[in-house]
């Protein structure tokens, strides 16, 4: 699950005193934070004890916190069992042998890298992790179904053990996301330096910009310097320097991560700079070069250099029989279900606007096959005869035509998109086969048209009511960027994917973010 978070602030940094401790950086040194406490890293004269970098205590404050909730909801699942079904003969002093388990189950989490993640990574989501969460619950329940016995008058049965199971799987990772949303509203952005400042490392800057996972400050690019570089670029992100001033900049803008993005310099340089942050207690990022094609990967270390792996190039029949009944039972399941919401909203539609209840539109389906994509009527019933007057309004480039306050919405429409009911009826589409819970955006023909080259290998999966276009915000994503979120998606699909994409698609609709 993935916790809201306070949008990026990008090119908006904070006034304030200068802390660095370089000379010649006064406009640099004026968009230092003034809360943040000074970067000291070399030991102070005559011996006294060096002051830790802020993000050093942050990402330590962070461990902590998470190990606290993993103790806390281990303890909750433990309690339920001695409430509901206690192990028979147990008495009150007997239950404290659990207390001497609980440092041995931190140290799994440890192990299996659930503290030190959230250092490294820029999205800190719980449901990324929820695989080794589950790891973590098998493990340590198989530990204390295998210690109870060592412990006089203690016995834990099956039944308990399922039990604790059951109740540590929806605790642990839910008093995780809980720790993350707490910390999150109490702590400053983290500031980054952009190292690049070409097309992919301002595209980078943008979708930054517009993830609410992240919880970013970007201060800046820096790039190798060149003719006209001192004048500020077009954009909200200022270019701030060269790497030849890459530690003191780092020092005047209180840098926290470094973003590597296609950088202009060399490699050996940009080798000198990771060098460089590891020095300076920076963490860092790289976008690897083939971005557009890298999905999940596996690292692989060969005779010491490091390899990535890249994942979902083949699709096995098994799998896609797996994604087809899990289709046919979510589709079914929720038609079954939500049927007297159906209705009651179909009912909706006809009350308060003349017209029929069903939109339907010709949408280009898996293999280029066409197939008509239901939906709750939202628009006027003549909506489509009167788009051409509205054509001046319209806010998308190019094949894409959005208006975000269109005035052919109707209020009762504007209910429905902005909570995605309107979406409901394309369970049947998923039920006849034509669409899946999970996939590529469905495109009408002449968007699809507009798909080109190795982008239309987005539709060797079937369409989808939800994907990735859907969770990073439909209406705001750019076409050419849509195509490459689908492309991506469907190069890298695993039934897991699918899963997380469900699970996050709920949290954008119940949040209300569907317009």
């Amino acid at each position: 699950m993935s916790e809201p978070q306070p949008p990026v602030k990008v090119g908006e940094p904070q006034r304030g005193e200068h802390r660095g401790e370089s000379a010649g950086n006064g406009a640099l040194a004026s968009l230092s934070r003034p809360d943040a406490p000074p970067r000291v890293d070399p030991p102070a004269p005559g011996g006294a004890r060096p002051v830790v970098p802020a993000p050093v205590l942050r990402d330590s404050r962070r461990r902590r916190a998470l190990a606290f909730a993993d103790v806390l909801a281990l303890v909750l699942a433990y309690g339920l069992v001695w409430l509901v079904d206690p192990p028979p003969g147990a008495d009150v002093p007997s239950r404290a042998w659990m207390l001497g388990i609980l440092p041995l189950w931190v140290l799994i989490n440890k192990l299996l890298g659930l503290y030190d993640r959230d250092a490294n990574v820029i999205q800190k989501s719980t449901l990324d992790e929820f695989p080794r969460l589950v790891q973590s619950i098998l493990l340590g329940a198989s530990m204390l179904f295998l210690v109870a016995p060592l412990f006089p008058g203690v016995e834990l049965g099956r039944e308990q053990t399922v039990l604790f199971v059951a109740a540590a799987l929806p605790a642990l990772p839910a008093l995780r996301s809980l720790t993350r949303w707490a910390l999150a509203r109490h702590e400053a952005p983290e500031r980054c330096l952009i190292v690049g400042s070409g097309e992919v490392a301002r595209s980078l800057a943008t979708r930054l910009g517009t993830h609410s996972g992240s919880r970013l400050e970007i201060v800046g690019f820096m790039d190798e310097h060149r003719p006209g570089m001192d004048a500020e670029p077009d954009g909200d992100v200022p270019l701030v320097g060269d790497l030849l001033d890459f530690d003191s900049i780092c020092r005047d803008l209180e840098v926290e991560r470094v973003l590597i993005a296609f950088s202009s310099h060399s490699h050996e340089a940009l080798i000198g700079i990771v060098a460089q942050c590891k020095a300076l207690a920076l963490k860092v990022t790289v976008l690897p070069r083939l971005f557009e094609a890298v999905g999940e990967v596996e690292v692989d270390q060969v005779q010491g250099m490091t390899l990535l792996g890249l994942g979902g190039l083949s699709r096995t029949r098994s799998s896609l029989a797996l994604k087809r009944a899990l289709d046919l039972v979510g589709a079914g399941t929720g038609l079954l279900v939500l049927s007297p919401l159906l209705l009651a909203i179909a009912l909706g539609v006809r009350l308060t606007s003349s017209g029929p209840a069903l939109f339907r539109q010709r949408r280009i389906g898996r293999g280029d096959q066409p197939f008509e994509l239901l939906k709750f009527r939202t628009m006027q019933h003549d909506a489509e005869e009167l788009k051409p007057t509205f054509a001046h309004l319209n806010e998308a480039a190019h094949p894409m035509f959005k208006i975000r306050n269109d005035p052919r919405v109707t209020p009762f429409g504007r209910f429905l998109r902005r909570h995605s009911l309107d979406e409901l009826p394309q369970l049947w589409n998923v039920v006849r086969g034509e669409m899946s819970l999970v996939g590529p955006r469905p495109l009408i023909a002449d968007e699809d048209a507009s798909v080109l080259g190795r982008q239309r290998a987005r539709l060797e999966l079937t369409p989808g009511i939800t994907g990735p276009w859907q969770v990073m915000g439909r209406t705001r994503i750019p076409f050419n960027e849509m195509v490459k979120l689908d492309y991506l998606y469907v190069a890298e699909w695993s039934l897991w994917n699918d899963v997380k994409l469900l699970v996050r698609t709920a949290a954008v609709v119940l949040r209300g973010e569907g317009i």
